[in-house]
């Protein structure tokens, strides 16, 4: 059991889950993930119950509106996937009193009690708007307020939240994800309230500051959640997972002075979709040549300069990933772009500063076996620095 979470801006739907499967049984195999890519074995807790194993995927749609997302044991999850999957795929419209029906004959409280999920349905109205229907496994809710912060094991943990709005969670990563949820941040947005752009922003900024806490801390994977994370929304007509997206986690060093430099781009992942298998491609830069033009500042890595890892995480109900063809070239161009910044003081306390770029102000290229170039406008890393320098005397 790990994470899925809800997050519900101005009736949009963002959907959330991490990657990480885990299992009561022991494995010697080493466990990696696109955030480290060593192996993490001998800095994993050892009185933990189940133990990280593999990524995978979480969550899945059934025609355009409904999105399913699970957390549990695999054989559960995957015969419920299964039917649910094979008793509407001759509808040509699924409908919210379908789902109701189909849920009361599933004898969730005998098949599925060692699991969760939530489904996520849309209906469009006459009038352009929407509605939106939620279905949870199990359907207990657990109201959490900010201050006790009254986290509970086994049913689904409420938060409101002044940026996320209600903040639905569940599985091991409830508590770590809440925390992150409700610590006091500053948050600037161009995108209007209800624009699906502004979700899509706020939810990549913290899954950045996630990302970025698991590289240095392992903040995620001690917990047995995280590895990356899986996001989906609702684009105004149908469900749509976030794909060629790059998270990038920019690293430096506060000086005694509160200045911290130059950032740099040490981690860059892409992630793609290709016959619904997403691949996460890890790109560790030991080394940048780094030249400054009027505008921008540009880091260029070269073959041999840089590691590549890649990561490639199929549904539950894939039998055999050999059946895929893995793609012959991984080469992209990225302006999608999420950054996280770890800015680290001499007493190895963080700055974990996060933003969601989508045009040219941020932009990677990546050509396989020949180098890798990341744009980023001078104004960001000023803008950067400024804050850092401004928070520096309270760390």
């Amino acid at each position: 059991m790990t994470l899925i979470a809800s997050t519900l801006n101005h009736k949009m739907p963002f959907l959330m889950s991490d990657l990480l499967w885990s299992s009561l049984e022991y494995s010697n195999k080493p466990v990696r993930f696109p955030t480290n890519t060593f192996d993490l074995t001998p800095y994993l807790p050892n009185d933990l119950e189940e133990k990280s194993v593999r990524l995978g995927q979480k969550m899945y749609f059934l025609k355009d509106k409904t999105c399913i997302v699970f957390v549990g044991l695999s054989d559960e999850i995957k015969i419920f996937l299964t039917v649910i999957k094979h008793i509407f795929q001759n509808h040509d419209k699924i409908l919210v009193k379908d789902i109701d029906e189909f849920l009361k004959k599933y004898k969730l409280e005998k098949n599925f009690n060692e699991s969760a999920f939530f489904i996520t349905h849309i209906e469009n109205l006459q009038d352009g708007s929407i509605d939106v229907f939620q279905f949870y496994c199990p359907n207990e809710m657990n109201i959490v307020d900010h201050k006790k912060f009254n986290i509970r094991k086994g049913c689904w943990n409420v938060m409101d939240d002044p940026i996320y709005e209600k903040v639905t969670a569940c599985g091991y990563g409830t508590k770590g994800y809440l925390n992150i949820i409700k610590q006091p941040v500053k948050f600037y947005s161009r995108f209007e309230d209800g624009d699906f752009m502004k979700a899509i922003q706020a939810n990549t900024v913290l899954i950045s500051k996630l990302l970025t806490m698991e590289r240095v801390s392992l903040y995620t994977i001690k917990e047995n959640w995280g590895g990356g994370f899986e996001t989906a929304y609702f684009n105004g007509t149908k469900f749509e997972k976030l794909d060629k997206i790059a998270y990038i986690i920019n690293h430096s060093q506060f000086d005694m002075y509160g200045d911290i430099g130059l950032p740099i781009p040490i981690l860059i992942m892409y992630y793609k979709y290709e016959n619904d298998i997403l691949y996460i491609l890890a790109l560790e830069v030991h080394k940048y040549s780094i030249s400054e033009a009027e505008l921008n500042t540009i880091f260029t890595s070269y073959d041999g300069e840089y590691s590549t890892t890649l990561f490639e995480v199929e549904g539950i109900d894939v039998e055999n990933i050999n059946d895929y063809e893995l793609p012959s070239d991984f080469s992209f161009t990225a302006n999608k772009i999420a950054m996280g910044y770890s800015l680290v003081t001499k007493d190895n306390n963080i700055f974990n500063s996060a933003f969601f770029n989508f045009g040219p102000e941020v932009q990677i290229t990546f050509q396989q076996t020949k180098s890798v170039e990341v744009i980023i406008d001078r104004k960001i890393n000023e803008d950067i620095r400024s804050k850092a320098k401004q928070v520096f005397p309270n760390l």
